[in-house]
């Protein structure tokens, strides 16, 4: 697809900025940020980019968003701005947890290695509270922040990421000759007990998910080098986590203890471990056999239940067609036979009854499987249960932009949600060798969708469609295994919590189940982990000894309002581009009939304007250092592109505003950053490749 955002963009990407080679850049290059000292703060206003309302927080020119501070630890906040004891209104504010600014008196940005002045600032953005010390916070004007990603196993995994004192002892570890071996020594130093000088904290060995359990890692400072022909990106990060306090040390034992145990270790929750299975099946014409075997092998699983084990399986049922608009005999696209996930023989009674393949035939071979997939996204998953989707079809999606595409989803989107919602996909590739021609297609979006978390593999099982036999070998087989893993990891002896050894892999179990459970364990033990808080240190963004390996991702923290006016913009350009698809007419014309007083001067825009200039877009989207071809449209570029590409370029941001939705309406997934947060401030950490 040509306009948009790549898979994984890296900061590289994020920046979009040249020069940073060398050396360190500044937060204030970073940001774009321009001018001098600060105005007098009866004016209200400054020459850096800041204006101080005479009426609620301070605003970004560039991005209009409330600017904010990021308290250092064991700072105080003042009634006035004089740092006298008697003036202190609260001790030892909150480390790193967000706060508006209301004034600012004597800040010199000029300066951020000696900070001087007064901050006036507050916890929400009605009023203001109090005074901090400009070399008590962090000016925090980018709402980037980085998380960790997934580490994948205990063997084959990527290491925990370090946090460094200073830059300097980063760099030198960075630059040596022998890093990997000398990261190894830093890793077995720290198990054995012995902290080295240069080490602050540490991610815990085991899986953090932001997702799940919110923290904050805003990016303050950042360098950019290379190792072994790659960009690498050391970061100065502070660490945050709301409604937590006390710094989380490599001095502190208890912190120190708990981020050395293993990923899959400890017994903490296992006696409540579920699993929650969902069946996504093609039922085109082709496929009866099939689903009659895939009745067979859960009715054989739910024989083999003993009581304990039954009452901790929950099942559901999604089935797929093609696209009813171009052949409405069809019935349905996708369809949920499970509202609430089933016990085991109500399955199969689903799999009898309700999952019957059509006698209908599509108009081509591929059909709707990134419809089936998102409509099981949305299956009644339990808190408490380890999510699997067993994928089962004979043929490849409609890609996004095709007449039959009905989500104009990518393989991509739903493996994005997927890893969000901790959903785990096994893929069974039911070949049939009269369309070969589909195979590799197929495989080639299977393999996306099927991506094994914190791994380089996909848990794909391709057979033989006309080998049923092999199918009810396979079909059982997956089964089975998922059922003998929760079996083997419930009844693992817990012993201690901390060092705890992960449950062993039966010697005969699919590499591809195994993978799957090991990484959904990952995620549901991590559960019981605490990520580091209220310290300020240097990472790196990859493993340190397989730089190959991604440890942070970057992240845009938005808030309710934010998204809800993004989703309203990009609304906007998708009918600018179906009205410049219909009259044949230039893209800005049509986007001027639609957006009428939204945009900036329509009268004015003309050939040569880009979609970031017109204003349509929330400022704060457009002040991102980040590239999108999106952004950079004009009429020039919209008339170069065949109906393809304008159908993938209109598909593609209509699923973007799908995932905006299904982020609104998860109401776990909102968290706020201070108590008593109104519900429209409340943040979600959003994908940096989800915006437009």
């Amino acid at each position: 697809m040509i306009f948009s955002l790549p898979a994984h963009a890296e900061l590289s990407e994020l920046e979009g900025a040249a020069g940073h080679e060398e050396g360190t850049s500044s937060l204030w290059d970073l940001e774009g940020a321009q001018g001098q000292a600060g105005a007098e703060p009866e004016a209200r206003s400054t020459d850096d980019g800041i204006d101080c309302q005479v009426e609620g927080p301070c605003i970004e020119k560039a991005t209009g968003l409330e600017l904010r501070v990021l308290p250092r630890p064991f700072s105080h906040l003042y009634g006035e701005a004089q740092a006298e004891a008697d003036a202190i209104v609260q001790g030892n504010v909150p480390a790193f947890r967000p706060l508006y600014v209301f004034e600012r008196s004597d800040v010199d940005p000029a300066q951020p290695d000696s900070p001087q002045g007064w901050y006036r600032v507050g916890s929400g953005a009605e009023s203001p509270e109090g005074w901090m010390r400009a070399e008590d916070v962090f000016e925090w004007r980018q709402a980037l922040l980085v998380s960790y990603t997934h580490p994948g196993d205990e063997i084959e995994g990527r290491n925990p990421v370090l946090m460094f004192r200073g830059l300097s002892d980063l760099d030198a570890l960075v630059d040596d000759p022998e890093r990997a071996q000398k990261a190894r020594s830093l890793y077995e130093r720290l198990e054995a007990g012995d902290v080295p000088d240069s080490l602050v904290s540490m991610e815990p060995k085991r899986f953090v998910d932001i997702t799940d359990q919110f923290y904050m890692l805003p990016i303050l400072d950042w360098e950019q080098t290379r190792i072994q022909g790659d960009d690498v990106r050391l970061l100065q990060l502070a660490a945050a986590v709301p409604n937590a306090r006390g710094a989380d040390t490599l001095e502190n034992p208890e912190y120190a203890e708990q981020s050395l145990v293993g990923r899959q270790a400890g017994g903490v929750g296992r006696e409540a471990l579920k699993v929650d299975l969902v069946f996504v099946i093609d039922t085109t014409r082709s496929m009866q056999p099939f689903i009659d075997m895939t009745r067979d092998a859960v009715a054989s699983l739910t024989r083999s239940f003993d009581e304990d084990t039954e009452a901790r399986f929950r099942f559901g049922l999604v089935t797929y067609r093609d696209s009813t608009e171009v052949i409405t005999e069809l019935e349905y696209v996708s369809r949920n036979h499970t509202e609430e996930l089933v016990d085991g023989q109500t399955m199969v009674t689903l799999l009898e009854d309700s999952a019957q393949a059509t006698e209908v035939g599509s108009l081509d071979y591929p059909e709707e499987v990134y419809a089936g997939v998102d409509e099981a996204l949305h299956s009644a998953w339990r808190e408490e249960a380890l999510r699997f989707m067993i994928l089962i079809g004979d043929a490849s999606a409609h890609a996004p932009g095709h007449l039959q595409s009905v989500t104009g989803k990518s393989a991509q989107d739903l493996r994005r949600e997927l890893d969000d919602a901790q959903v785990h996909l096994l893929a069974i590739h039911l070949q049939d060798p009269r369309a070969a021609a589909d195979h590799p297609v197929a495989d080639e979006q299977f393999q996306a969708l099927a991506r094994i978390r914190g791994a380089k593999g996909a848990a794909i099982e391709p057979v033989d469609a006309f080998d049923q036999e092999a199918y009810q070998v396979l079909v059982d087989g997956v089964t089975d295994d998922i059922r003998q893993l929760l079996v083997e990891t419930v009844g693992e002896t817990t012993g201690s919590a901390d060092k705890a050894a992960a449950p062993e892999t039966p010697d005969d179990t699919l590499e591809s189940v195994s993978a799957l459970w090991n990484a959904a364990l990952v995620e549901y033990v991590g559960k019981q982990a605490r990520p580091p808080k209220d310290v300020v240190a240097w990472a790196m963004d990859r493993d340190l000894v397989n730089p190959a390996d991604r440890a942070l991702e970057v992240r845009v923290l938005v808030n309710r309002e934010q998204l809800n006016t993004l989703a309203q913009s990009l609304e906007i350009v998708v009918q600018g581009l179906m009205r410049a698809e219909i009259t044949q007419g230039e893209f800005f014309d049509a986007l001027q009939g639609v957006a009428g007083q939204t945009m900036k001067s329509p009268d004015e825009i003309g050939q040569g304007a880009t979609l970031a200039e017109t204003g349509l877009l929330p400022a704060f989207v457009q002040s991102l250092p980040y590239r999108s071809d999106i952004l950079a449209l004009n009429d020039e570029m919209f008339s170069s592109m065949t109906a393809q590409q304008r159908a993938d370029l209109e598909y593609s941001v209509l699923a973007k505003l799908e995932q905006y939705r299904a982020i609104n309406e998860q109401v776990d997934a909102w968290f706020a950053l201070n108590e008593g947060d109104r519900k429209s401030a409340h943040v979600y950490p959003l994908h940096i490749d989800y915006l437009p």
